[in-house]
């Protein structure tokens, strides 16, 4: 087993840990529905947190190959994957009579969600390049080019608005622009 199989069937283990705990918490809504009411802000949450973890998890398996695992990178790793299971948890309430309206437990706990994401992905793409590069310009350089930003500045922001915008109507359209991305990104429109 080489050193890259070793540190990504750790990360990928924490990775796919949180996909199934969205995964699991979406069943247990769905077993319950009759007794709660879940709106669309959580299922619309649900699915933007496993498009975020896929696109992660694919993103980091090309990029890492070409890394050298160290302990500092094994670390950094733990610390993403660590906050992406901690957003996935996040993600639906444990217990379904305490939180009767799912509307309220995503407006109680988005930010989390959306903070979690925001510093996984600051960590994975902007911290991860600069500690694991002799040539700190071309990383600058690549993160500055038009494509780059094309597709940071919007995820950022609308985090950043999840995280701050009460409306929930806005929240759901923020929601939809994220997921929006992704499948265009997956098919390549």
């Amino acid at each position: 087993m080489s050193a890259f199989e070793f540190f990504f069937g750790f990360y990928g283990l924490i990775l796919g840990l949180s996909v199934v705990e969205v995964i699991t918490g979406l069943v247990r809504v769905f077993k319950r529905r009759q007794r709660v009411r879940i709106g669309w802000l959580t299922p619309m949450l649900a699915l933007f947190v496993l498009l975020d973890i896929s696109s992660f998890w694919i993103v980091a398996w090309g990029a890492m190959q070409t890394l050298e695992v160290r302990y500092g990178l094994l670390v950094i790793g733990l610390a993403i994957a660590g906050l992406y299971s901690a957003a996935a948890s996040l993600v639906t309430p444990d217990d379904l009579e305490a939180w009767p309206d799912f509307d309220a437990f995503y407006d109680a706990h988005k930010r989390y969600v959306a903070g979690g994401l925001a510093i996984t992905n600051l960590l994975a793409f902007e911290v991860v390049p600069l500690l694991t590069t002799d040539r700190l310009t071309d990383v600058v350089a690549a993160r500055l080019s038009p494509d780059q930003l094309a597709w940071t500045v919007p995820y950022f922001g609308l985090l950043l608005a999840i995280g701050l915008v009460r409306d929930r109507r806005a929240n759901m359209a923020f929601l939809a622009l994220l997921i929006g991305f992704y499948l265009l990104q997956t098919f390549g429109l």
